[in-house]
């Protein structure tokens, strides 16, 4: 009878300075911005979020989790007016925060590891090393530096599998040159060079020569023919010459050398800085036209579902951004931080535009680019188990060693490798029909609202002093973050007070708790 009850919930839709200012400042000048922009195009921003939307809302795009029952209880009674501000540091500064980012940058920096199989295994070694580093609050630009010119140790072969490093990301793309070069742009400054490869790009303005002008910084790496080639993890004969400074173009005669993609010629006289040192200190400089864009659109596809510039990695003249000048802003922003991620991170929540309701109110708030209500977002496969975990009250196994090594038969690992898609845009993410099943009927769900089972349902069901209308009220911020509606509560309530199908109080608790977490309201970022 459990299907009778989903239909219940409803879908809720020049000179810089020398330091970065306020972050409410900046955030006050981007909705002046976008108000600017609004009042042009004749748009009808939403009404702001009210505190159970935007504290939800935040709990997903900050710790990659809904907050917990007693979370989300004292937020909503708390009556000062600063307390958004607060819960934004408060979560800056926890572990589950970190952990998000880790996980946000690992998917940046290398999709492979989702996309085909045979690279997962470098995700804990590569987490771990970003952890460490987010951690410490080593600032953006020096993380980038460090992955592009970290002392590779590929050449220990399996030992590498259970590496603190960021080897993966040369690993994923086999030590190519040309993979690296398109890797690097893309990842690092949204720049897709793929199509320049064996042609002058059809659409940009890139030819065959800057493509490999760029690869050619990663030139110096050899591998063995004893390697297995259709395993490119275990890469254990690999050499790399510091001193190659060209490449070939496959096909021709031409020799190119490394340079850089605005067309400057690297300064080798300092015979001390090989190629990749040279790409790094490039890439990460603060007058790259690109660099601190493309880290901030990527910061701000991440709370609001699309970039500034989308997709995030195309910055192209045939792809401009829908606000050109609030990129520039936040880019500012970054560099004057030094390249602060958490700063950014309050500029971006404190705007009011961060804060608008998802809850469409006009016909021009419907296109997404103009950012005038919060988007309807799919969840992350992170964000989808680690918020069911919060839910239903499932401890997550831990391991000291290396919390990011996942035991394949957990719950977890089966249910990311069950959720995991490679839809790039949050936006445009579906569920399929296994995924429906397993939250409909799959053995982690049915366990999670079974009353012996469920950590969450059984002690509201066997708290003696409470009512089922504060039972009710804990099951949906349990799940939804909010208390239910008067028409919610008149149904849900007359189904408890009936027992449900069952007549059993007990049961009719659990076929509630399933509806909810079957809900679109709770399948969404909103």
């Amino acid at each position: 009878m459990r299907y009778v009850l989903l239909t219940v919930i409803i879908v809720v839709a020049g000179d810089r300075p020398a330091t970065a200012g306020p972050p409410r400042d900046a955030a006050a000048a981007i909705d002046r911005l976008f108000q600017a922009a609004w009042d042009r195009e004749e748009v009808t921003p939403a009404v702001p979020a009210q505190d159970a939307e935007y504290f939800r809302r935040l709990y997903l795009d900050l710790a990659g989790r809904i907050p917990a029952v007693s979370e989300i209880r004292d937020l909503l009674a708390d009556e000062s007016t600063d307390k958004r501000l607060r819960v934004v540091d408060k979560l800056l500064d926890s572990p589950a925060s970190v952990r998000h980012f880790t996980t946000s940058l690992r998917n940046a920096f290398i999709p492979q590891a989702n996309s085909q199989p045979q690279f997962r295994a470098l995700i804990p070694g590569f987490e771990a090393w970003l952890w460490q580093r987010i951690s410490e609050g080593q600032p953006y630009n020096q993380i980038v530096h460090d992955i592009i010119t970290t002392e590779l140790n590929v050449s220990a072969g399996p030992a590498l599998l259970s590496t603190t490093s960021p080897d993966a990301f040369f690993v994923v793309r086999e030590l190519k040159p040309e993979n690296l070069a398109s890797g690097t742009a893309r990842a690092f400054l949204g720049v897709r060079l793929d199509c320049a490869q064996c042609h002058d790009h059809p659409f940009d303005r890139w030819s065959q020569r800057q493509f490999w002008n760029m690869a050619a910084f990663y030139s110096g790496f050899t591998r063995s023919a004893d390697d297995d080639a259709d395993n490119p993890v275990m890469m254990q004969n690999m050499t790399e010459k510091t001193d190659v400074r060209s490449i070939g173009i496959p096909g021709t005669e031409d020799v190119v050398p490394a340079v850089y993609l605005t067309g400057l010629e690297p300064d080798w006289e300092d015979g001390s800085t090989t190629p990749r040192q040279k790409l790094a200190n490039w890439v990460v400089d603060s007058e790259n036209p690109y660099f601190a864009k493309m880290a901030v659109n990527r910061l701000w596809a991440q709370f609001f579902g699309r970039g500034i510039v989308d997709p995030v990695d195309d910055f192209s003249e045939n792809n401009p951004a829908s606000h050109p000048e609030v990129l520039d802003l936040l880019a500012e922003e970054f560099i004057n931080s030094d390249y602060d991620v958490k700063h950014i991170v309050k500029v971006i929540t404190a705007t009011d535009v961060y804060q608008l309701s998802s809850i469409q109110t006009h016909a021009s708030q419907e296109e997404s680019s103009h950012f005038a209500r919060a988007t309807l977002r799919g969840l992350t496969p992170e964000q989808f188990f680690d918020s069911t975990a919060e839910a239903v009250g499932y401890y997550q196994p831990y391991r000291s060693d290396n919390p990011f090594v996942v035991d394949m038969n957990s719950p977890r690992a089966q249910f990311l490798d069950l959720f995991r898609n490679n839809v790039e845009s949050p936006l445009e993410r579906e569920t399929t029909i296994l995924q429906a099943l397993a939250m409909m009927n799959g053995n982690f769900i049915d366990n999670a609202t079974s009353v012996d089972d469920s950590q969450t349902l059984r002690a509201i069901a066997e708290f003696p002093a409470m009512s089922d209308e504060q039972k009710l009220d804990t099951l949906f911020l349990s799940v939804l973050s909010r208390r239910p509606s008067k028409s919610e509560r008149r149904r849900f309530g007359d189904y408890l007070l009936s027992g449900g199908a069952s007549e059993n109080p007990k049961s009719a608790l659990a076929d509630v708790f399933w509806v909810l977490l079957n809900s679109s309201e709770f399948l969404l970022n909103h």
